[in-house]
């Protein structure tokens, strides 16, 4: 039997991220914290009148921040490369770069290599999105979601609730702005939960019948946030 954790197999050299694409990465960092800064600011401050649900969305924003910089920073599962005169080998090779081909590995034209699990090539990231990261643009989404649908219920109970009609306009145009973020935000939240439950990429959704047993689902969001290791990724080699 080869010696899959030996020599044999070489890992191309990754960058994190695509730096081409750093700068939009850069400016997605940058448009969020300014986002929530005026949201601490100017919407808390002047709205909230609970101080530990302010602490609560506080720290929201902070995760969103973290795992936005973790899906960057993560590698997303780069594939194995064999030696170039590997005379043994005789599985499937990527011809674009000569990585080993297993299910559920595609390759990403933008950053010209094979991801496992690949999902999709991420711009406001600057990376791929993959077998290793993908847990983390989940909680990205998520965080950004649950911190913005708690100051939308603020400005709602403030905008019924309490006597403001002299900034009656200010926060009718707060509350539109949150339900258009969310508006576009929803889908990715509701995609990526699902396809997590069901065990599905982004090429896989919708080929087979949702499942809605919660063992089954139970045991892919295991599978979800712990299958991030190289070591787990051996095992689909001995096919070949």
């Amino acid at each position: 039997m080869l010696n899959y954790k030996g020599n044999l197999w070489v890992r191309k050299n990754y960058v994190l991220g695509n730096r081409t694409q750093y700068p939009l990465f850069l400016g997605t960092v940058a448009g969020t914290l300014l986002l929530y800064l005026y949201c601490d600011f100017v919407l808390l401050q002047k709205y909230c009148e609970i101080p530990n649900l302010s602490k609560v969305i506080v720290t929201f924003q902070i995760l969103s921040i973290y795992s936005m910089f973790r899906v960057n920073m993560t590698e997303p599962g780069v594939q194995m490369q064999t030696i170039s005169d590997d005379k043994y080998f005789d599985g499937k090779l990527c011809e674009k770069c000569q990585a080993i081909k297993i299910d559920r590995c595609y390759h990403c034209k933008f950053c010209d290599h094979c991801v496992n699990d690949f999902e999709a090539h991420c711009f406001l990231m600057a990376t791929c999105i993959g077998r290793r990261n993908i847990k983390y643009l989940l909680g990205l989404v998520t965080f950004t979601g649950i911190a913005l649908y708690l100051l939308l219920l603020i400005l709602i109970y403030k905008l019924f609730i309490s006597d403001c009609k002299k900034e009656l306009t200010f926060i009718i145009l707060n509350i539109v702005s949150l339900v258009l973020t969310l508006v576009h935000l929803n889908p990715f939240i509701y995609t990526t939960w699902r396809n997590a439950s069901q065990n599905w990429t982004k090429k896989e959704m919708n080929r087979t019948k949702f499942n809605g047993s919660p063992s089954y689902i139970y045991k892919n969001y295991k599978q979800f946030f712990t299958r991030f290791y190289d070591s787990q990724l051996y095992e689909s080699f001995i096919q070949y």
